[in-house]
């Protein structure tokens, strides 16, 4: 299914929060029509006048309720198909700051955490979204980290790197 009108221009980015609370991976079911029944990580669009730090920690909270920072660059899918044309999604690592999983009953209507054993067992999860359980609750995960440049006449940026 392709992405909505606004996105699709050709190219899309999307990011995906994983959030570690206590050695367990937050997780939210799909409600609304695209995925429904499926559990993943949350996230969506980056919006055109916001970073990808601000549009996860966004879209994590208006998922599930649960206020996040950035820790760093867990991953990036890259893919290209003939619906959703070329689509960028990068999976950021979040540490939680306040408020316990909710869901917001119209993109989501479950929120929770899992340990990496419930998540393996569970039906309705798609293989990148084990993988990302997989690395997100590894002992030696690697991350980019990020760091503000600040550009003269330019203002600041986030670079992450590793």
């Amino acid at each position: 299914m392709p992405p909505p009108d606004k996105y699709n221009t050709g190219y899309n980015v999307g990011v995906g929060g994983a959030v570690i609370n206590n050695g367990r991976l937050l997780l939210v079911r799909r409600a609304g029509r695209r995925g429904r029944g499926n559990w993943q990580i949350p996230g969506g669009f980056v919006e055109q006048n916001e970073t990808i730090e601000s549009a996860v920690v966004r879209e994590v909270k208006e998922e599930s309720s649960v206020t996040t920072s950035v820790e760093g660059v867990l991953g990036i899918r890259n893919r290209y198909d003939e619906d959703g044309g070329n689509s960028l999604y990068i999976i950021l690592l979040l540490d939680p700051q306040s408020g316990k999983p909710n869901p917001d009953m119209k993109e989501v209507d479950r929120a929770e955490y899992f340990t990496l054993e419930e998540i393996q067992a569970m039906e309705n999860i798609s293989p990148i979204n084990i993988e990302v359980a997989q690395r997100a609750l590894a002992e030696d995960r690697r991350l980019f980290s990020p760091k503000t440049i600040n550009q003269p006449g330019r203002g600041s940026y986030t670079l992450f790197i590793g």
